[in-house]
Formats: C-alpha cells, structure tokens, sequence
C-alpha cells in the first residue's frame, strides 16, 4: 500500500478542476467479530483515482471515535475514472466498490476489517468448477479449475511464514504449462507450484475467495481421477467432448453452456464428502485435433457462475454485510482487489531491484487496462 500519510498533497490537484461538481463519501470503518461490528477508531483511509490518464491516491485522513470518515472532492480527467476508498489493517488492504454515484454513504462507503491469523483456521470449498477442453493440436487438453474458498469465522488468515501455503490445492503429476487464470484476483507471485502441489499464500479474509488456475494434460492422463480430498459444497464439471462420461456421487448432468460458440456439457454434485472421487473419461483422439480452447474463457464463465452457485454451500453462522455482498462482487471489484494486493506485495520489498520494479509496474498497468474495460462494461445500460 502507498503511505497514506504521503498522498495529501495529490488532494488539491485533483481539486483543481473547479469546473465539475463537488463529489462526496461518507463512511465508517469497522471491525467485524461474532458480536457484530465495532468501530475502529484513528484508523488511516485512503481515497484512490484510477484513471486511464494516471492512478494516485487523492487524499487520507484517520477515522473519528465512532471510526467515521468523509472526503469532499472534484472528478477531474479522464471522465471513466473511478474512485473509491482503502485502508490496511494488520498488513491486509481492504476498500470500498468503486463509487458509482456523487454521494457515497452507507454500505457502498463501509469498509469492514478483521484481525489477522497464522493459526490454523479451517477453509471450506463452497465450490468447485473443473473445465475439460477439447484437444489441441499438440493432443493435450487444457484444463481449468477454480475453487470458492469460503472463511467462515471472524479473521483473516494469512501465511506463517514464506514456505507455509494458507491453502493447498493438488494437480495430476502430469499436468504441464501450469498458469494462473490471467485477471484473477490471486496475485502469481502468491501461488507456488511445487510438483503436485499449488500451494496460495494470500490473506483470506472472511467471506468467499475465488482462485483459479489451468494446465494441460496429455492423452495419457484420461480417464481422468479426481478426489474431493476436502467437504465440498458444489462441484461442477464442464467438459467440451460431447462423448465423454463424467461419474462420481450424486453427480448429474444438467443443461449445457455455450461461451464463443463452444458448447460444454455440464454436470453437478453437492455436499461431497473428503473420500469421493470423480472420473471423468474422455474418447480417444487419431492423430492430433486442430480445435484449440481458449481456457481462459472457459474459466470467466465458471467464475460468473461461481456466486450463484456457493449459495447452495452450508454456512456455519449468518454472514456479514460485507461477507455476503463478496459472493456478489463484480468483477472490477476483484480486479481493485488485485491491485490492492500487488501493491501490498511490492511495499513489502524494502529494496525492489529494477526487474522486480519492472515486473511489478507492468502487471500493475496490465491490471489497471482490465479494470478500466470491466467497469466502462458495467456502466453501459442494460
């Protein structure tokens, strides 16, 4: 995160262009517990502009005794900026939806914290979403998974130390060209990969966390087995090949999906226990198929169905406003909290040499460029 204490100054630039109208956000931040929500007073806020034209912090200040805090300001440059509001609390950065109207009150300006752990803190799967692709030219199929992790308690967990994942997931040993889902909310440099093993080290805060990733795997690999290995709420299986078979317990075949012309027969099953096992068998290919799969379709397809679909998981005390409005997110709001992250990741390097500053700054542009789409997307109307 950028020093709040050092954006002040960005406050009368933005300020300068007396010619729009005034703009204002009013909101508390609070800190959630199995007891309700409790102010957290001093605590520094942040007001961001993001922007085509730049991106900077605006302006901070600290929260009153009730942990109330308030921003007057003007729109300035490019008219799709957004803005909205961040704070970090116990090393983790947590901020407002960008604001869509020129008064911001109530729950669009609540930012609600919690107190980090390193302690064991279980993580549920409120879903699971496995995409088999067609094969490519090479034979191999590209795969997608995402997983809706789900913290139901009152902290955010985070990882003990640089070899101590939060979260571990597992792949076939025989997967190849493993990258995360490009545009996610999960930083790369927060996943590790160690054989079969895909290790997440990022904070976890209450309420749902998507995370999503592909490989590829070969011929050979198929008929595919794939253990639960954790209770799971949804699990989901999109497979291209129109002969292919896909078992497991409680699993059935529902209506089909179609992104980009592809079509993806789809089946579910709810409430898996650790020890089931799904298989999914898939006709054997003469000669090397010509159709590629551009997976990463596959996998924004899954993740817009995920908020639908973790509604069905079994939750162990009511949720939050903020808990619950997370199973809603837009997709802008991950990507803010992409960036809040990287940022908080770089901060974290108190001596970046210039390939990490250059890695940094282009993912950081690359995000921004997404975020500006998704949210001139949103504003378009319906």
């Amino acid at each position: 995160m950028i020093d709040p204490r050092a954006s002040s100054h960005h406050a009368q630039q933005t300020q300068a262009d007396s010619t729009s109208p005034p703009r204002r956000v009013s909101g508390r931040v609070t800190k959630g517990s199995r007891e309700g929500q409790a102010p957290v007073p001093n605590q520094w806020v942040v007001l961001h502009r993001v922007g085509t034209d730049r991106a900077a912090p605006l302006d901070s200040m600290r929260t009153g005794a009730n942990g109330a805090y308030q921003f007057r300001y003007r729109p300035s440059g490019d008219s799709t900026a957004i803005y909205f509001v961040s704070t970090s609390y116990g090393g983790v950065a947590y901020f407002t939806p960008p604001f869509r109207s020129g008064v911001v009150t109530g729950d669009d300006a609540a930012l609600t914290v919690f107190d980090t752990t390193s302690a064991q803190v279980p993580l549920k799967i409120g879903g699971r979403h496995l995409v088999v692709g067609a094969p490519q030219a090479n034979g191999h199929r590209p795969i997608g998974e995402v997983y809706d992790l789900e913290n139901d308690t009152t902290v955010t967990l985070i990882s003990r130390d640089s070899t101590r994942p939060v979260w571990t997931a597992h792949i076939p040993a025989s997967a190849t060209a493993f990258q995360l889902n490009a545009g996610g909310e999960v930083a790369a440099s927060a996943v590790s990969r160690n054989g079969t093993s895909v290790g997440l080290f990022v904070p976890v805060s209450p309420g749902i966390r998507q995370f999503a990733f592909t490989y590829e795997l070969p011929a050979d690999a198929f008929p595919l087995t794939v253990p639960a290995e954790a209770p799971t709420g949804v699990f989901e299986v999109l497979v291209q090949e129109p002969a292919a078979h896909v078992q497991g317990p409680g699993m059935r075949e529902v209506s089909p999906v179609s992104t980009e012309g592809r079509t993806f027969r789809r089946f579910l099953a709810q409430d898996l226990a650790p020890s089931a096992v799904v298989r999914v068998d898939v006709p054997h290919v003469i000669g090397a198929g010509r159709e590629k799969v551009y997976i990463g379709v596959a996998t924004a397809l899954i993740a817009a169905m995920a908020a639908a679909l973790v509604l069905t998981a079994r939750r162990s005390f009511s949720r939050t406003r903020v808990t619950a409005a997370a199973s809603h997110e837009p997709k802008s709001e991950m990507l803010l909290r992409s960036i809040a992250a990287l940022d908080a990741e770089f901060e974290r390097n108190p001596s970046p040499d210039d390939a990490a500053r250059a890695d940094y700054e282009a993912r950081r542009s690359a995000l921004k460029a997404e975020l500006m789409q998704m949210v001139a997307a949103e504003r378009k109307p319906r």
